[in-house]
């Protein structure tokens, strides 16, 4: 907070009320509702299909690469909103400068020409492979909480698998309602 307080932005200028207290807010809800939809989106997948479940149980050095292949084939967040600051082209399509933009990040994550099968779900996928999906950005629009995201969903999954290793669903799940974000509001299970 004290940084967004001195921070100056291009033109000199500090940051307006309004921009800090936007800023703190997505890193509030976005910390908060990336990482619930990865672990629900996680569990799901893997109890979807119960040999994903039992292959993590048997080993759990497949665990990292089913947290990324989750990320990948089920992007917390769907894309991002940017205004476009000048006049630009993007693979011959003009684009006026403050034009509203969105990066479909679920969309490039099934992406044919970088993923081999890009909608099966597969948490041997090669790390090579798996690691370029976009779900947690790229660059300076990378998301500063993506760390603490994947450390969390591996906290939890760890102490799923060994407190309920019988674990399986038990009734369809049911969606987030926010159209950018996708993650299960309702996912039963039982043991």
């Amino acid at each position: 907070i004290s940084r967004l307080l001195v921070f100056r932005a291009d033109d000199g200028r500090l940051l307006t009320e309004f921009e800090i207290s936007n800023t703190l807010m997505n890193l509030l809800l976005a910390g908060n509702e990336t990482t619930t939809s990865l672990l629900t989106n996680l569990v799901w997948r893997l109890l979807e299909d119960r040999s994903r479940w039992e292959a993590l149980l048997e080993d759990r050095s497949l665990l990292p690469g089913a947290i990324e292949e989750s990320l990948r084939y089920d992007a917390p967040t769907l894309g991002m909103f940017r205004t476009s600051t000048t006049d630009t082209t993007l693979d011959g399509t003009p684009i006026p400068a403050m034009s509203k933009i969105q990066a479909n990040y679920a969309a490039a994550n099934h992406d044919p020409e970088i993923f081999d099968h890009p909608d099966e779900f597969r948490i041997d996928r090669p790390r090579s492979e798996s690691l370029r999906h976009l779900a947690f950005g790229r660059g300076t629009h990378a998301c500063p909480g993506a760390s603490l995201s994947r450390i969390e969903t591996m906290i939890a999954m760890e102490k799923l698998l060994d407190r309920f290793p019988d674990l399986r669903l038990d009734g369809p799940s049911e969606r987030i309602t926010p159209f950018n974000f996708w993650g299960r509001r309702i996912l039963p299970v039982a043991w």
